[in-house]
């Protein structure tokens, strides 16, 4: 429960007491689990700077906590990041009204700064159009409710203050925000419609690989429908039930049918000498994963009416779409992309 009211001006405090279930549990794990909006580092920087106390005591990030405390969280107000050039670019909007702004990244973009991304991002370009944006997430992700791989496209969702970023964050975390991806796969041994559940963590070996295939770990869903196959590869229409990093380029992979361009979890294109060549060739074009995120569901945090927004297919995946099945494979595509 929050102490003070929600705005930009100043700090804003949380409480969050912990359940049975969440008996031992990291303290950064629970103050991630029980802000919306406050990622697993921003928690770690609250605790480094004394922002998190249980039953009123200062305790380190990794420190197991016992059911029944009470975590005090107090998310200051953040200053907004200088933009040091590499910020300035067109921003492809979706929607936008007085709370939230929806925008269609382009692939090969990285959502936030990170090793290896300090400039150039979504969130630089966010913070030079001189928008409003809300701080909770820190100020590398003002604004930001949720992410996109860099070489996935499409929606993402953006809150412009921290009332509206913590209603959406809580939709995220409560699963009732829907999501469509179009996914270009290799191989065409995929059923109509598939349900695909399994735990879901890091690959043994590989902390920056995950997989499907342990024996714990969290919870990972994905749903997909088959849309055409042609002789190398099938277009799918994925709506994944739960938000793991890398989920469905792991399960479909996992399942036999990788992403195609992605050699990460597969080997990106097919085999010297698949026939037809000129399906093969097509396929060949495409430079990233064949993965764009199509839709978003959700409740207006301010209105409560339901909003769908919808991206169009990138240049390239739309190319080598259009090259392999027929320039009328959006005829295949379902006029709501969630369904009755």
């Amino acid at each position: 429960m929050d102490d003070s009211a929600n705005t930009a001006a100043g700090p804003v405090t949380h409480e969050v007491a912990v359940g049975e279930d969440q008996e031992g549990e990291r303290l950064d794990v629970l103050v991630a689990a029980g802000v919306p909006g406050v990622s697993r580092s921003a928690a770690q920087r609250l605790i480094k700077a004394d922002n998190v106390r249980v039953n009123h005591r200062r305790r380190p990030q990794g420190f197991r906590v016992r059911a029944g405390s009470v975590l005090t969280v107090t998310v200051p107000p953040a200053q907004p990041r200088s933009v040091p050039g590499g910020g300035a670019g067109d921003l492809d909007i979706l929607f936008e009204d007085d709370s939230l702004v929806v925008v269609n990244k382009p692939h090969g973009m990285v959502v936030h700064p990170g090793a290896g991304h300090r400039s150039g991002t979504l969130a630089d370009r966010l913070l030079a159009s001189g928008r409003a944006l809300s701080v909770i997430g820190g100020e590398d992700r003002a604004g930001l409710v949720h992410r996109l791989d860099r070489d996935t496209s499409g929606v993402v969702l953006v809150a412009k203050d921290d009332q509206v970023h913590e209603a959406l964050a809580r939709q995220f975390k409560e699963r009732t925000v829907r999501k469509a991806y179009l996914a270009l796969v290799l191989g065409i041994s995929l059923p109509r419609h598939e349900v695909i559940s399994t735990q879901f963590g890091r690959r043994h070996g590989d902390r920056k690989q995950f997989t499907g295939r342990v024996k714990s770990g969290r919870e990972a869903v994905t749903e997909y429908t088959t849309l055409a196959c042609a002789n190398l590869c099938a277009l799918v229409l994925v709506h994944p039930r739960t938000g793991r990093t890398h989920q469905i380029r792991v399960h479909l992979a996992e399942r036999g049918n990788p992403v195609v361009g992605d050699r990460t979890y597969g080997r990106g294109h097919p085999r010297r000498g698949s026939r037809p060549q000129d399906e093969a060739e097509a396929l060949g074009l495409l430079k990233r994963q064949a993965l764009h995120a199509l839709a978003l569901r959700f409740s207006h945090p301010v209105t409560g009416k339901s909003q769908v927004v919808t991206a169009p297919l990138p240049r390239d995946m739309r190319t080598v779409i259009e090259s392999v099945f027929s320039p009328r494979w959006s005829d295949d595509l379902p006029d709501d992309p969630f369904g009755p």
